[in-house]
């Protein structure tokens, strides 16, 4: 890909969460992130490094070809994925437990991508509300897609045990 055709992971993330050490950007990404307006601001801050890639080599790429929704549903599933599934989870359950893994992250990441489409869809946000409400409100739409995903989990499980 051009480097002219988008910014530079470095400026990417000053834009994102600004300048300053590694300990200060680590805290600006947490806060910005919890206390955003929307689920969809919130991913704007959550971890810009694997968002940058997320956007520049798999989201915007899509642009012309499949509806925004999709766009988005995809790549929360790509990235639930990979980065969730297959990097953190897979290999402690296949080298120290010994066992198959259900794809939570991958599913998680699906629910979240609809759970904020949704929110979208109707306009909700908090930008009428306190800090404290926000990062409450942002802890509430990840934990619902968390307990959603918990459902599914426990569903196949006892699915599986009765087959």
């Amino acid at each position: 890909m051009k480097q002219d055709s988008h910014k530079t992971l470095k400026h990417y993330i000053h834009l994102r969460l600004g300048r300053g050490n590694i300990i200060e950007v680590l805290r600006s990404m947490f806060v910005k992130a919890f206390q955003a307006k929307s689920a969809k601001e919130f991913w704007n801050y959550w971890n810009p490094v694997f968002g940058y890639y997320m956007l520049f080599y798999f989201y915007k790429p899509l642009t012309n070809r499949v509806p925004r929704a999709i766009r988005v549903i995809v790549t929360f599933t790509v990235s639930g994925f990979f980065l969730h599934d297959i990097l953190l989870w897979w290999p402690f359950c296949w080298l120290i437990a010994y066992k198959t893994h259900f794809p939570f992250g991958t599913v998680w990441f699906i629910f979240l991508a609809i759970i904020m489409l949704s929110l979208e869809k109707i306009g909700f946000n908090t930008k009428k509300y306190s800090p404290k409400v926000r990062v409450l409100t942002n802890l509430g739409y990840l934990s619902v897609a968390l307990g959603l995903t918990l459902l599914v989990a426990g569903g196949i499980k006892i699915i599986i045990s009765y087959s």
